[in-house]
């Protein structure tokens, strides 16, 4: 009887939970239209949609764009073009990043900002470390890690004016090793920890900073990551191609196309999630997005070292080896 009871009420109680977590989640701040959102990143892929979505809840937002068309196109696709400011914007820039600063400014006056989404990123370069330099290390950390750190920098203030919230998108490889993407994954280690940093730094002026970590989901920078594997392997110098070898080069380039194949085309969770980020009333540090990051990269993120590279090492069990390395 005793243990009956006790199954009772802990279903009870996990029934209660459930439903108090789904009421937390669904609850939203007010006053949409005062809310203003600067975003980067908006040419294409989750920085344009969730423009978009944003303008349909009645959410003002100023757009970065990389190219002026695209900003005007995405003026003509919004319900209320009314709601939308953009301009020219590339994060590795000093300038560029002033400037867009200077139409924030200009744009909010004093109300401030609500929310600063720092969307913008790139693949970059990639393939073995031993196909890639210091350079392809740098050229996409200008985007991923520092192109973040300047554009929050630029709006921060503005954002502690209305103690508003940073959103920054990571992924998960910046929480666990994705062998032959080594630019990528250290730009996104990287921004992680700026994130952890200023979180703890703008309680003082009671900002909140959460970040988004998807999994694979298929965007321009999924698109184009291949584009450019020819050129990095024919830059290589001979002792290195020998090593490898063409056929480990082609194969390699096959099992890419393969990867990428099984991306995740729906990209509404992730809007779903920096909406919720941005608007609702008690939204998360960590938005893990994807079910490939929930059940799997999550999970692994959190295994000592030994078992993480076992892990690892059999999901890349079928991959190509060097030439040099055959039998």
């Amino acid at each position: 009887m005793a243990s009956t009871l006790l199954v009772a009420a802990s279903i009870v109680l996990v029934y209660a939970f459930v439903k108090l977590y789904q009421w937390a989640i669904s609850q939203r701040v007010d006053n949409y239209n005062k809310k203003t959102v600067a975003i980067s990143g908006c040419d294409t892929g989750f920085g344009r949609l969730l423009a978009i979505r944003l303008v349909q809840r009645g959410v003002p937002v100023i757009a970065g764009v990389l190219r002026k068309e695209n900003g005007e196109s995405l003026k003509k696709e919004v319900r209320t073009p009314s709601l939308l400011t953009f301009g020219t914007l590339n994060v590795s820039d000093d300038e560029s990043v002033k400037e867009f600063g200077k139409l924030v400014g200009k744009t909010v006056e004093n109300r401030g900002l609500w929310g600063v989404v720092a969307n913008a990123g790139i693949l970059g370069n990639s393939g073995p470390d031993d196909w890639l330099n210091a350079q392809d290390y740098i050229n996409t950390m200008q985007i991923n890690t520092f192109g973040v750190m300047r554009f929050i920098q630029a709006l921060k203030k503005y954002v502690k004016k209305q103690q508003g919230r940073v959103v920054i998108i990571s992924s998960i490889s910046g929480r666990t090793p994705r062998p032959t993407v080594g630019p990528y994954c250290v730009s996104k280690h990287a921004v992680e920890a700026y994130a952890d940093v200023i979180r703890h730094e703008l309680i003082d002026f009671k900002v909140t900073v959460h970040l988004l970590e998807p999994g694979f989901f298929t965007t321009n920078i999924t698109q184009t990551a291949t584009n450019d594997l020819d050129a990095v392997w024919n830059r290589l110098d001979a002792e290195t191609k020998e090593e490898y070898g063409k056929q480990f080069f082609d194969e390699y380039k096959e099992s890419r196309f393969s990867r990428l194949s099984h991306c995740a085309d729906n990209l509404t969770p992730v809007v779903d999630a920096y909406e919720h980020a941005l608007l609702g009333k008690y939204p998360k540090t960590r938005y893990w997005v994807g079910w490939d990051t929930i059940l799997f990269y999550i999970p692994l993120a959190t295994l000592p070292t030994f078992a993480q590279d076992w892990f690892i090492a059999f999901q890349r069990r079928g991959r190509p080896v060097p030439i040099s390395m055959r039998k």
